[in-house]
């Protein structure tokens, strides 16, 4: 309970704030600013903090990100808080509250804020990292410690409280990443064209939420090229991580074909054995992945103990003993 003259103290501070202009435009009156100021001082904070951090929507106390956090953070119930991830399309924050016998994590995803018809603010598409550690860390924040921070809302749910229960659409140009993609993928012809051409598309793919579909069409399309790649080679390709020489032996093992009159593949395996040929001083990793590609694409053109004769192949003759 407050006393009398700790009310009046208040209720002049809240009046010289809003007649000085501090708070922001939404509050209209010097009543408002009271409200702010009283909520404010229930968190903790002091007057010119509340009027900085604090707006009310519809009766809703709404706290900036940071202080809401903030707010747990300082409370003895927060053990730990980390940020274990953040990017333009995926968040996930951890939290362990005093008692607890194990953290709790929560992730908030750029899929999940379009769902939410939130994404079409400049602030979004110019920030989405931080605008997704807000999201994220407001509703975990609210989650696991609500004796805390119970009632009190981040700036975007207290906005989607303005509009109504259900949030408002946002209506926004159609996606066009994913097909602009399909039409730069038609035009790779190597891993160096896959490269330069993930390096130009990956921040549109990233922003739309995309991009684990368009790893998958990269990889079909690197298939349907003849190269014989796991998931895990495919997004070392993309992020420019791959050894120069292997890249180059895979593009040489993709354009391996079978002529007609190679009956037996023999020429087949001649070509792949001199392409492993070639990167012979490569790291040990480097060889295995090639070798292993050069399998596959002689077993994909149809030649018959493709391992065992490449293997034969590249297994030096010894010298012959000498004589006594």
């Amino acid at each position: 309970m407050i006393d009398a003259e700790k009310f009046q103290t208040m209720e002049r501070v809240a009046e010289k704030l809003f007649r000085a202009g501090v708070f922001s435009a939404e509050v209209k009156s010097a009543d408002t600013a009271f409200a702010i100021i009283l909520a404010g001082d229930e968190l903790g904070f002091d007057p010119m903090s509340a009027a900085r951090a604090i707006a009310l929507v519809k009766g809703k106390v709404s706290l900036g990100a940071d202080a809401l956090i903030g707010l747990v953070k300082r409370s003895p119930a927060c053990a730990t808080w980390r940020v274990v991830e953040t990017t333009a399309t995926d968040c996930t924050i951890t939290t362990q509250r005093t008692g607890d016998d194990a953290p709790t994590s929560l992730t908030y995803t750029i899929a999940m804020a379009q769902r939410a018809g939130l994404t079409g603010s400049q602030t979004w598409r110019a920030h989405p990292e931080a605008m997704l550690r807000a999201r994220c860390g407001a509703a975990l924040a609210r989650a696991v410690y609500p004796d805390v921070c119970g009632g009190l809302y981040e700036p975007d749910e207290a906005e989607e409280i303005r509009r109504g229960s259900a949030p408002a659409r946002v209506e926004e140009a159609p996606d066009t990443s994913l097909d602009a993609w399909r039409e730069t993928l038609s035009d790779v012809a190597t891993l160096r064209d896959l490269h330069a051409a993930w390096t130009l598309a990956a921040p549109s793919l990233h922003a739309a939420g995309r991009a684990d579909h368009g790893r998958t069409l990269a990889s079909e399309r690197l298939g349907a090229l003849g190269y014989a790649l796991t998931i895990a080679e495919v997004q070392s390709v993309l992020s420019g991580a791959i050894d120069p020489a292997l890249a180059t032996a895979l593009d040489a093992l993709s354009e391996i074909d079978r002529h007609a009159d190679d009956e037996d593949g023999d020429g087949v395996v001649a070509d792949a054995v001199r392409v492993l040929r070639s990167i012979a001083t490569a790291a040990v990793h480097s060889k295995v992945t090639a070798f292993r590609a050069a399998i596959k694409r002689a077993s994909a053109l149809g030649v018959s103990d493709a391992k065992a004769r490449i293997t034969s192949a590249c297994t030096p003759t010894p010298a012959p003993a000498a004589e006594a």
